[in-house]
């Protein structure tokens, strides 16, 4: 048989394959739906040569949500109906089987999501972006008074040094569960009720954020900074990060450790990173009794972002029913706790305990 006439018989033998195991597509594959309320979505079937054919539908948790009909018998080229019904807060998957081997109904896949309210969601979603935007924010007037000042005196430099590798870590977490399929798999294997605890905004926060402390960084080498430098303690809290680092991807390699696990501990260095960086600023402002050098600006904003990120959690939480969540990100939660704290103190060490005629305080 000569090549040409191969090909023929392939390309035919393809189509019918095709044409025998039919297409399946479905309108959404996210829906969000309030609780009580019924929502449509539509399956379409087209090229199906086969009458023995039933798909049914497979909801995750039928307590959270409800499919009618839950059955198809599709017979050519068909279009059905179907009907989710919210019965409970919360997030569920559906899936699919079919009657015979032979058909994919990997397109078949939609996840559902129930809340209690859609106008509490809608909140939730604009103060996370509040949040984000104080906390990107709060970068630019300590980025500013030391262009103003060509001087990063009072400015600690240890705080940047830290803050940098923490949100780098905390970036390996954040990215990991929001773009990578197979780690939002485990994330749901290990809570199956539950909704993944990044967002869109997070993932900005964490890029700006890094670009932000990169730019302060630079202004640190070129702008006057007397004989500040990275202190001997910070030296090895970066250098116990570094081997942290090494030692979880060898636990990791020898299948010690579970990779969902290692990412989570990635958090953990921001959020202990988040303790540590401010310490020294803290001590510094002490030492000098004074705040001069160290924006006041960075500090309302800071604080505006940590009440509205803890905000976000409490209503996401609330309305799917799912306060594991704040378990399932503890490095937010508890990044909001810390930064609304020693801002706080922050306020009264410029505000009361260090507010002298002497001193000149940059806002």
């Amino acid at each position: 048989m000569s090549n040409f006439k191969l090909i023929s018989v392939l390309i035919i033998f393809l189509t019918i394959v095709k044409n025998s195991n039919g297409d399946i597509s479905i309108s959404t594959k996210k829906l969000l739906v309030r609780k009580d309320e019924v929502a449509q979505f539509n399956v379409t079937v087209t090229n199906l040569n086969t009458t023995d054919l039933e798909l049914e539908l497979i909801v995750q948790h039928p307590d959270i949500v409800n499919v009618n009909p839950s059955v198809l018998k599709p017979n050519g080229s068909d279009s059905f109906e179907f009907y989710f019904n919210g019965t409970y807060a919360g997030h569920s998957e559906v899936t699919s089987s079919a009657s015979r081997k032979d058909i994919d109904v990997s397109p078949l896949f939609l996840v559902v999501d129930v809340c209690n309210n859609k106008v509490v969601d809608l909140i939730s979603k604009i103060v996370g972006w509040i949040f984000i935007i104080s906390w990107g924010a709060s970068f630019y007037p300590q980025i500013y008074v030391n262009y103003k000042r060509q001087c990063v005196i009072g400015m600690h430099f240890d705080y940047w040094a830290l803050d940098i590798v923490g949100y780098i870590s905390f970036g390996i977490y954040i990215h990991s569960l929001y773009f990578i399929p197979g780690i939002q798999e485990l994330y749901f294997e290990r809570y199956p009720r539950g909704l993944i605890p990044v967002k869109t905004n997070d993932v900005v926060y964490n890029l700006h954020g890094t670009f932000a402390i990169i730019l302060t960084i630079i202004q640190c080498f070129k702008y006057e900074s007397g004989d500040q430098k990275i202190s001997y303690t910070a030296r090895i809290i970066l250098g116990g990060v570094a081997l942290f680092y090494v030692v979880g991807l060898t636990l990791y390699g020898l299948e010690l450790v579970h990779i969902l696990d290692l990412f989570y501990y990635c958090s953990y260095v921001k959020l202990i990173i988040t303790v540590l960086k401010y310490i020294p600023q803290v001590y510094m402002n002490y030492k000098r009794k004074s705040t001069d050098g160290w924006c006041i600006g960075v500090v309302f904003l800071d604080l505006n972002g940590g009440v509205f990120s803890i905000l976000q959690m409490i209503l996401d939480s609330y309305n799917y029913n799912d306060w594991v969540s704040i378990f399932g990100n503890p490095t937010k939660f508890g990044l909001g706790v810390i930064t609304i704290f020693f801002h706080c103190l922050f306020m009264v060490q410029h505000y009361i305990l260090y507010r002298s005629p002497g001193y000149i305080h940059i806002v």
